[in-house]
C-alpha cells in the first residue's frame, strides 16, 4: 500500500489563510429542504474498493454525529463484527425511512447491504454493542418522541429484533443516545444521553448529561436516568448533543469521555460498573461556566475541535484523542468565530498531566505541543487549495477515533489530503499512525493514508470508526462514510447524493512483507508539469511484475505499461503525454500486490 507522511508544520499555508477566522453557529439538529438530486460521481455504487475493504451499505442522509462519534463496530471475540450507522435514502427533505443500517461479518465477508432500518419507527443516531453470550444490541433515539429505543437479538446476525423503549424522567425527552455494554457476559447496559433544559429536573442547566444501566435487558435501570457528580449545574452551564463518548469496557472498568470547544475535557471512569464514578480531567477551559447568552472571551482560545473518542487499554489504562482548533466568542449569541486552518490530532493518556497552565504542558496551544507526544496527527505534506470546507467538526484533521489494545494504540481520523481534489476543494481522507509501546513517547509508527487507492481518488473519506479491540493479528477493523462532494447535504453544503459505508480490515502500519514498493521507492514523475516526456524510477527488492497506468480525474484508465516479469533492482518508466489533454492525471505503479498512486500534470 502507499502511503504519505507529514511532518509538523511541513505543509505550507499562506500566512493569511492560518490567521483566518469564519463565523458559524452552533447546530444541533438541522434538516433543509434541498432538493435530491443524482449521484455527483458517476455510478459511485459500482465502484471497486480497494483491498481489505468492503462496502456494506448507503446513505442519502449523510450526518452521522452532531461531534464525537459512538462505538457502532464491534469486533467479537470469534472473529466475526457487526456495523451500524444512521441510514435514509427516501424523500430527502424529511426522510421518513430514516433508521438504523446494519450488516454483519461471518470471518469472511460482510452480507449484502440492507434495504430498509431495523426499528420500526423513524431513528437515528444508534450505538452497538455485544449483548449477552453471543448477542448484540443497537440503541438509536426516537428524536419526535423524545425516547431511546432498544433492539436486541440473542444470536448476532440472525433473528427477529426484539424491540423496547426507554422514556425520560417524569416523560422529559431524551436523545442522541450512546451505549456500550459491560460485564463478563456484556449483560450490563450502559446508557448516556441528553435532556433539554428543566428547571426541576436539570436545576437549569441548558443540556443535561444522563447516566444509566440495567442488568435485566432494560426491564428496570438503576440507577434511573441522573446527572453525575462532576457534570451538572455547578461544573457546567451545559453538555449537549453527541459531545461524549464510551470506550468500549475492560472486565468491570468502564469510561466515558466529555469533548466540546466550550468547557472542559473530561473523562469520567468507574471501576465497579458504574456503581463509583471518578472525574478525570484532560483539558482546563478558560471559561468553564460557558454560557452563549452572556459568556464574552477576551481572546481566541485553543480547543478541542468538537470531535474526540476514548480507549481503555488492556492494562485499564485510559486513551483520548481529539481534533484542535481556535475558537472566540466575542457578543452574545450561539454565533462564534474560528479559524479553520488549525491543525493537529492531540493524544493524551492516564501516564501524562492535564493541560492546563499550570504544568508542563501548559495550555492547549499549537507550540506546547510536543511532536509524537502529544501531538500526534496533522496535514501531510504538500500544496492545497485555498478554499476548506470544515464539518460541524472544525478542524483541518479532525473526527479522531483510538482503540486500546494488545500494549498497541491505533488513531484514525479524516484529514484534508493534498494531491486529492474537485478544482475547488481538496478532499479529506481517513489518516492513521500506530504507537507499537501503548502510547510512549516517540512509539509513533508512519502515517499511512487509508484511501489512496484508485477507488477514493474522488471521495469525501469522514466519519471513521474504529472496533474497540483488534483481531488475532493485531488488526483493527474500521467503518467510514464516503460519497464525491466535500460537506453534507444535511447542512445544505451541496445537494443530497448516495454515501456509501466501507469496512475495512485495517493492515497494521508499516511495510508488511508483500508490500514490494512503498512510496520511498517510486519516484514523482520528473519533468511535472511536462507535455512531451516523463520518466517515472521504481526500485524493487526482489522480482515482481510491474506496471504503470495512468487514469483521469474521473477514474478511466488513460494510458497503461506493461514490463511483465522483471528483476530486482532498478526500472524505468517513460510516459508519453502525446495523446494525452492537459489536465491532471494520477499514475499508479503495480509490483505484484503492491502499488503507489501519485499525481502528475499534463500541460
Amino acid at each position: 500500500m502507499a502511503y504519505l507522511v507529514g511532518r509538523k508544520k511541513e505543509f505550507s499555508l499562506k500566512k493569511e489563510l492560518v490567521n483566518k477566522a469564519v463565523t458559524k453557529s452552533r447546530v444541533i439538529n438541522k434538516i433543509n429542504n434541498t432538493n435530491y438530486v443524482g449521484p455527483v460521481k458517476p455510478n459511485v455504487g459500482s465502484q471497486p474498493v480497494a483491498k481489505g475493504e468492503s462496502v456494506i451499505g448507503n446513505t442519502f442522509y449523510d450526518i452521522q454525529s452532531n461531534a464525537v462519534l459512538s462505538n457502532r463496530i464491534w469486533l467479537f471475540d470469534d472473529g466475526t463484527a457487526g456495523a451500524v450507522w444512521t441510514r435514509g435514502v427516501d424523500n430527502p427533505s424529511v426522510f421518513p425511512d430514516r433508521g438504523t443500517g446494519y450488516n454483519y461479518f461471518d470471518g469472511t465477508s460482510w452480507g449484502p447491504q440492507p434495504t430498509s432500518r431495523i426499528e420500526s419507527v423513524r431513528a437515528g443516531w444508534p450505538s452497538y454493542a455485544a449483548w449477552g453470550e453471543n448477542g448484540e444490541i443497537v440503541v438509536s433515539h426516537d428524536f419526535a418522541a423524545g425516547s431511546l429505543i432498544l433492539n436486541t437479538r440473542p444470536e448476532k446476525g440472525t433473528g427477529d429484533w426484539t424491540e423496547s423503549f426507554l422514556e425520560g424522567p417524569d416523560n422529559y425527552n431524551i436523545s442522541w443516545p450512546r451505549m456500550v455494554t459491560s460485564g463478563g457476559n456484556h449483560d450490563i447496559i450502559q446508557m448516556l444521553c441528553t435532556t433539554p433544559v428543566d428547571p426541576a429536573f436539570t436545576n437549569g442547566q441548558a443540556g443535561a448529561l444522563l447516566y444509566t444501566r440495567t442488568t435485566d435487558g432494560g426491564q428496570t435501570w438503576n440507577p434511573e436516568l441522573t446527572i453525575l457528580e462532576g457534570t451538572g449545574i455547578d461544573y457546567y452551564n451545559a453538555i449537549t448533543a453527541d459531545d461524549y463518548a464510551w470506550a468500549e469496557p475492560r472486565g468491570d472498568e468502564i469510561a466515558f469521555v466529555c469533548v466540546s470547544a466550550w468547557y472542559d475535557l473530561f473523562v469520567m471512569k468507574s471501576y465497579d460498573n458504574g456503581e463509583n464514578w471518578e472525574k478525570i480531567l484532560v483539558w482546563e477551559h478558560p471559561y468553564p461556566f460557558f454560557d452563549w447568552n452572556t459568556t464574552i472571551t477576551t481572546d481566541t482560545i485553543w480547543a478541542p475541535d468538537n470531535s474526540g473518542d476514548i480507549a481503555i487499554g488492556d492494562d485499564g489504562k485510559v486513551h483520548v484523542v481529539f481534533g484542535l482548533t481556535r475558537v472566540a466568542h466575542t457578543e452574545a449569541g450561539t454565533s462564534y468565530s474560528y479559524w479553520p486552518w488549525t491543525d493537529g490530532i492531540v493524544y493524551w493518556n492516564e501516564d501524562m498531566p492535564p493541560f492546563t497552565a499550570e504544568n508542563q504542558h501548559k495550555a492547549l496551544a499549537y507550540e506546547n505541543l510536543v511532536e509524537d507526544e502529544t501531538l500526534i496527527g496533522w496535514v501531510a505534506e504538500g500544496d492545497l487549495m485555498e478554499e476548506l470546507h470544515s464539518y460541524r467538526e472544525l478542524g483541518m484533521s479532525t473526527m479522531a477515533n483510538i482503540t486500546a489494545d494488545n500494549d498497541q494504540v491505533v488513531v484514525v481520523w479524516s484529514s484534508v489530503t493534498p494531491g486529492f481534489e474537485n478544482g475547488a476543494l481538496n478532499f479529506r481522507h481517513i489518516w492513521t499512525r500506530r504507537s507499537y509501546d501503548n502510547g510512549n513517547a516517540n512509539t509513533w509508527g508512519e502515517f499511512k493514508d487509508l484511501d489512496a487507492d484508485i477507488a477514493h481518488w474522488l471521495e469525501e473519506c469522514i466519519y471513521p470508526v474504529l472496533a474497540g479491540s483488534f483481531d488475532a493479528s493485531d488488526n483493527a477493523y474500521l467503518m467510514y462514510q464516503a460519497d464525491g462532494t466535500p460537506g453534507t447535504a444535511v447542512d445544505g453544503d451541496h445537494d443530497y447524493q448516495e454515501n456509501l459505508m466501507y469496512a475495512m480490515d485495517y493492515i497494521p502500519v508499516g511495510i508488511q512483507e508483500d508490500e514490494l514498493i512503498t512510496d520511498g521507492n517510486v519516484s514523482q514523475n520528473y519533468p511535472n508539469p511536462f507535455n512531451s516526456t516523463s520518466v517515472v524510477n521504481v526500485t524493487l527488492s526482489e522480482s515482481a511484475n510491474l506496471s504503470l497506468e495512468i487514469t483521469n480525474l474521473i477514474g478511466q484508465v488513460v494510458y497503461e505499461i506493461k514490463m511483465g516479469e522483471v528483476n530486482a533492482g532498478a526500472h524505468t518508466f517513460t510516459i508519453d503525454a502525446s495523446g494525452l489533454n492537459s489536465g491532471v492525471y494520477f499514475y499508479t505503479v503495480r509490483a505484484g500486490e503492491s502499488y503507489v498512486t501519485k499525481k502528475m500534470i499534463v500541460e
